[in-house]
């Protein structure tokens, strides 16, 4: 009688405690979906800053670079070379190739053909200007240049002495458009080809100064360029002042 009382309880209390087991396992596996799902969250909350610093980063850096390039390409421009002076984009002819050579033999009024000392690497379609005795002549090129020769689209309408000095002048525009998607970028035109120089910004401005710092719109009056840009994410404001050459 008393064995069988013993085995009994002997059982009830292995019951007990399989059951108390199976409970604190519940219990264990719910508060380790709990701190699951803590850590997945914060993983993507940090993934999500990081993602956003990454793309602040590149922002800044595009926008560093971008005005880098503008200031660069508007030092080249010499008063008189800008042809638009708009609050939200300023056009310009600047030789930014460096390219220049010397006519070697007079051109007569008529002539299509300069003989120069080197036209390789002038493409066909760009501006040229010939200079000499303070006067100079504006030109286009009809084809690529060759080792000794210049070809024009039209015929001279004026003689151009050997010695003249001949360069080529690329047609530049910096301005603020929005895309498809409504974002408003800063682009770099150059000689009819668009890029984006900085993407995703809140207002691109562009300002106009005479040589006694006194706003001003007329082109020929311009011996400043101001330039300001803001990023709509950041509120990152960035401001450049440019002279142009003399």
């Amino acid at each position: 009688m008393y064995p069988d009382r013993q085995i009994g309880d002997i059982g009830r209390r292995v019951r007990m405690e399989a059951g108390t087991s199976l409970t604190e396992l519940l219990f264990a596996m719910a508060a380790g979906l709990v701190v699951l799902g803590a850590t997945l969250q914060a993983l993507s909350y940090f993934q999500q800053q990081f993602m956003r610093q990454q793309r602040e980063v590149a922002q800044q850096q595009d926008l560093r670079l971008g005005l880098e390039v503008l200031e660069q390409e508007l030092r080249l421009a010499g008063p008189g070379s800008l042809t638009i002076t708009a609050s939200d984009s300023v056009e310009f002819s600047a030789n930014l190739q460096g390219l220049s050579t010397t006519i070697t033999a007079a051109a007569a009024i008529g002539q299509t053909a300069l003989s120069v000392e080197d036209g390789r690497g002038w493409d066909d379609r760009r501006t040229i200007v010939a200079c000499w005795s303070e006067r100079c002549e504006t030109l286009a090129l009809a084809r690529n240049g060759q080792r000794r020769l210049l070809t024009v689209t039209q015929p001279l309408t004026t003689m151009i002495p050997s010695g003249a000095s001949v360069v080529l002048l690329n047609h530049v525009r910096y301005y603020s458009r929005h895309d498809d998607q409504g974002v408003l970028r800063l682009l770099r035109q150059l000689d009819g080809g668009a890029s984006v120089m900085v993407g995703d910004i809140r207002q691109a401005r562009f300002s106009y100064w005479d040589a006694n710092g006194q706003a001003v719109t007329q082109p020929a009056l311009v011996r400043r360029v101001v330039v300001e840009v803001m990023m709509s994410d950041q509120g990152m404001h960035a401001v450049r002042e440019i002279s142009l050459r003399t």
